[in-house]
């Protein structure tokens, strides 16, 4: 099977591998080079049960994704020949107040009662699990199973996997407008016309972007995220995920520190700011104290596609059956990739549907559009 995927972040490199894995033919389209969009300024934080509140179609999706980790990431580094940083050693969340301390045990009581091993840690043992964190904490959740992936590493894993396994990456190609057909659909870059036995579209925030005929815009809108990239210079840097209420760090073994991150709906305005850098360093200073000694090395900047739901969109179209959807993630795209790769490869290949599609079908929002209606 043909099968063009158009977007090159880390769902669509994921997409792509798992589809030229299988035996299909595969080309991806991308206006950038791949892994420069929302992944570019992720901090690759896989943490489903932070601040979980309750048994989601959102949270069942992460939790899944989390459970194939590992294998995934083996299985890539196998095939990649390329290593991935993936550290599972717990994330702790910090309470820097009484109000704090109350939210934080209230979120320990619902994952206790669901099964989820955490344990609450009053500050002197707090301050021995993870020294960085202020004195002036009241206490800390921490939550061993959560941990980060290297998101660039990844990309790169994903890519160089990707192509050995046959599949061409277009760069500077932005496509337009998908036409799906009975049998296939084609698609439109620039003056370039491709065509394939089936559509993936995987192009993040610009997924609205890409037109695809009888079916209106996707519901996908930008929402910017700034994170720092820290060169720490003195005192202990946190050795796992540390959370605060404004802001949470990762530590990178090259003894960097990624800090993260802003939340602004500033449509498709990719620059970094004055304003974010200082919401980020001043919640960083107050949660690890010796941040404030720190180099800035780098602000990245990312758009998370975000859906009206919150919910991604995964699934063929009902009136495009041609054409599937990878899209909407927002902040959980690295952690949901095992999953949403999975999913895609057995749909579109095998025409397979998992019961979780259920929530994630794109058609909750995408009804046809009335013959011969314009778009």
């Amino acid at each position: 099977m043909r099968v063009i995927v158009v977007g090159a972040g880390i769902i669509g490199a994921a997409v792509a591998d798992a589809l030229a894995a299988r035996g299909a033919t595969v080309t991806v389209l991308d206006m950038r080079s791949p892994g420069r969009g929302a992944s570019h300024a992720s901090a690759g934080v896989l943490a489903p049960f932070t601040e979980a509140s309750g048994k989601t179609a959102l949270f069942e999706l992460c939790v899944r994704s989390l459970g194939l980790y590992d294998g995934f990431l083996a299985s890539l580094v196998a095939r990649s020949g390329r290593q991935v940083e993936h550290v599972r050693n717990g994330t702790v969340e910090v309470a820097l107040s009484a109000d704090e301390a109350v939210h934080l045990q209230t979120a320990q009581s619902w994952l206790t009662d669901h099964a989820i091993e955490c344990q609450w840690l009053e500050p002197p043992d707090l301050r021995m699990w993870e020294p960085s964190v202020a004195s002036s904490a009241v206490g800390g959740l921490v939550i061993p199973s959560q941990g980060f992936v290297n998101v660039p590493a990844m990309i790169g894993a994903l890519v160089q996997s990707a192509r050995l396994a046959g599949v061409t990456f277009i760069s500077q190609a932005e496509a337009i407008e998908v036409v799906p057909f009975r049998d296939h659909a084609e698609v439109r870059a620039g003056a370039e016309r491709y065509s394939a036995d089936r559509v993936v579209v995987a192009a993040g925030s610009w997924s609205k972007r890409v037109r695809i005929a009888h079916v209106p815009p996707l519901p996908v809108h930008p929402i910017r995220g700034q994170l720092l990239h820290l060169r720490w210079n003195r005192g202990p840097m946190p050795t796992r995920v540390v959370w605060g209420r404004d802001c949470y760090t990762v530590p990178w073994h090259d003894g960097t520190l990624l800090v993260g991150a802003t939340v602004e709906d500033v449509g498709f305005d990719e620059t970094s700011t004055v304003d974010g850098v200082r919401v980020l360093t001043t919640a960083v200073a107050n949660l690890i104290p010796d941040a404030q000694h720190a180099a800035v090395a780098d602000v990245r900047v990312g758009l998370r596609p975000a859906t009206p739901d919150g919910l991604p969109l995964i699934g063929p179209l009902a009136a495009a059956p041609t054409v599937t959807l990878a899209t909407g993630h927002y902040r959980n795209g690295i952690l949901l990739t095992p999953l949403t790769a999975q999913l895609v490869a057995d749909s579109v290949l095998d025409g397979t549907v998992d019961p979780l599609l259920t929530a994630t079908t794109p058609d909750r929002f995408t009804r046809p559009i009335a013959h011969g209606a314009r778009i």
